[in-house]
């Protein structure tokens, strides 16, 4: 499954406040609808309106005991979400300081590879040498990372 089509599934389902204390609930002990509507003091068909759309998800299981389902989450997919969003929320080690587009599209600066001092640039762009400005960011009057502090 692509990683973007997932989060947004992970999202969608977790979208509503009532659905994150459903899946709280959950993560304890199972529970059917009925204990589920008491405890969140909503109605059983919200309940399962909701239960319906983790259950699209595959968060949750049902399991029938006696007379009642009972609903529980989904460990591989619990294991998965927790996975992809741990992914989706760490930055990167190599993260790129800054990459300013030119108009029209192109990079005009990759700040790691091309600056020649690209730890001082991210804070102090006016300091760049004339041959500098010229490497990063071609036949310019002014460096174009002061020029945007300007405005």
């Amino acid at each position: 499954m692509d990683n973007n089509w997932e989060l947004a599934l992970i999202f969608k389902a977790l979208a509503a406040p009532t659905r994150v204390s459903m899946v709280q609930m959950l993560k304890d002990r199972a529970l059917c609808v009925g204990a589920l509507a008491k405890i969140l003091d909503i109605t059983p068909g919200a309940v399962s309106q909701h239960l319906g759309i983790l259950k699209q998800a595959g968060l949750v299981e049902a399991e029938k005991r006696g007379y009642f389902m009972h609903y529980r989450l989904n460990q591989q997919t619990l294991a998965k979400w927790k996975e992809a969003l741990g992914e989706f929320l760490t930055a990167p080690e190599d993260f790129e300081p800054c990459i300013f587009i030119k108009r029209g599209g192109g990079t005009m600066c990759n700040c790691k590879t091309e600056c020649q001092k690209p730890e001082e640039l991210k804070s102090k762009p006016e300091e760049c040498s004339p041959e500098q400005i010229k490497k990063c960011h071609g036949e310019v009057p002014e460096h174009p990372c002061v020029l945007s502090q300007k405005k």
